[in-house]
């Protein structure tokens, strides 16, 4: 594959399935890359498989021409080829915009062997794709960038460049206070402006055109994902309520509190939020909990997909390391860089008892349970919520994220790492 685009993670993931016989499905966030991966399968499509262009079919579905067409199922049929001696890549990006997809992608599956669709959307496709595409699609999550996927980016900018990566080894206990430091400078900054893909390159680190650029992203998902046909959503009512989850997040949502501040009904407030996390912009996060009289059991805890995304939201883009802002932010994107990189497997808590004892997050990765407590800044001591949860639970490990405080700890039989925030990719 020539080398015209940059690396993405979840690339090879995708690749893995090319040959597979069921959809593709790229859904996330506008925005994140899902086109231009899209065309770095073609490019690999062409380069390596020796596909022929005629092999590739194309359709943009905010284009006129190909909404017309995939809106009707006939339509669609016929612009399909007849030959069936060839093997032909369908891709289609944003298939959200046609009503009817789900049972036309049915019937080229079904019917059309020859045909491998790959396809991308912008609302969660169960939307638009009904039980019936059970177990003919395999659907990959698509985010802004990873931290990790952020300094391979950023590398040409960043002095010992073989330190930056070398550090996120099982190593970074023997690493030096000065190569941590210089990490969580680059840290700061995707703390600061996030990882959605334009932002991170198209900026020229100029802070003006990185605003410019978050506050288009803003726009465009207002004023085009939440118009979908399924929601039309009021734009100003949902920037409103954007504005109040950003200044929440790591925050227990209480949804008669946002339904007040926002001057909105509680039924039109948990249909917005519905909008919000179908779209991908939003996350909530359920308590953990085995004991439903010591242990709170209901509302869960917000989140944000990008931490850039959020300070444009709330206008805010010189948080101050180690102050209570800056420790929710933190929070906030290890929870999203935990979505990012988790396997399927891993299911996302929190941990809250009736006395306020908490841990931040809680990731149960089958029959285990690795709690990790989340502080914005120097932490050297084990906090008092995650030794209670490692007395009533007894995980083999915990995690103290924190500014720059590396070591390790013995509490009871759990073995207790302190480790910069950023390691979380590495847990």
């Amino acid at each position: 594959m020539q080398n015209t685009f940059k690396k993405r993670t979840i690339f090879n993931k995708i690749w893995d399935y090319i040959d597979d016989h069921r959809i593709i499905l790229l859904n996330g966030p506008r925005q994140v890359g899902k086109t231009t991966l899209l065309k770095m399968v073609k490019e690999k499509l062409l380069s390596e498989k020796n596909v022929s262009e005629n092999q590739i079919l194309w359709f943009d579905l905010e284009q006129t021409g190909s909404l017309t067409i995939w809106s009707k199922q006939t339509t669609a049929i016929d612009s399909l080829p007849k030959d069936t001696s060839q093997k032909y890549y369908l891709f289609i990006d944003e298939f959200q915009q046609a009503k009817n997809i789900g049972s036309t992608l049915k019937v080229i599956h079904d019917h059309y062997p020859n045909i491998k669709p790959i396809i991308t959307g912008s609302a969660s496709w169960y939307l638009n794709i009904d039980e019936s595409m059970a177990g003919r699609k395999i659907v990959i999550p698509v985010f802004p960038l990873s931290f990790t996927e952020y300094l391979d980016w950023t590398s040409n900018k960043i002095n010992n460049k073989l330190q930056f990566f070398n550090i996120f080894s099982k190593n970074i206990i023997t690493a030096s206070a000065e190569a941590i430091k210089n990490i969580n400078e680059q840290f700061q900054n995707f703390a600061n402006w996030g990882g959605y893909p334009r932002v991170v390159l198209d900026a020229d680190n100029i802070p003006e055109q990185k605003i410019s650029l978050l506050n288009e992203l803003i726009d465009s998902y207002l004023t085009r994902d939440i118009q979908l046909w399924s929601y039309k959503a009021n734009a100003l009512e949902v920037k409103k309520l954007l504005g109040l989850l950003s200044g929440q997040i790591g925050n227990i949502l209480s949804i008669d509190q946002l339904s007040r501040d926002s001057e909105l009904g509680r039924e039109l407030v948990t249909n917005r939020l519905d909008v919000l996390q179908n779209t991908f912009i939003l996350k909530l996060v359920p308590p953990y909990f085995t004991n439903k009289i010591k242990e709170i059991t209901k509302s869960p805890k917000i989140y944000l997909i990008d931490g850039g995304f959020r300070n444009a939201l709330i206008n805010t883009f010189s948080i101050q390391v180690k102050t209570p802002d800056f420790g929710h932010l933190v929070e906030n994107i290890v929870m999203t860089e935990l979505e990012k990189t988790k396997n399927i497997i891993d299911q996302l808590y929190f941990w809250r008892t009736v006395r306020r004892q908490e841990v931040d997050i809680i990731i149960k990765r089958e029959n285990r349970l690795i709690p990790i407590e989340v502080k914005g800044g120097n932490q050297t001591t084990v906090p008092s919520g995650l030794k209670s949860f490692i007395r009533a639970y007894q995980p083999k490990e915990a995690y103290v994220l924190n500014w720059s405080i590396v070591k390790d700890e013995q509490y009871k039989d759990c073995s207790v790492k302190f480790r910069p925030i950023w390691f979380v990719n590495n847990i």
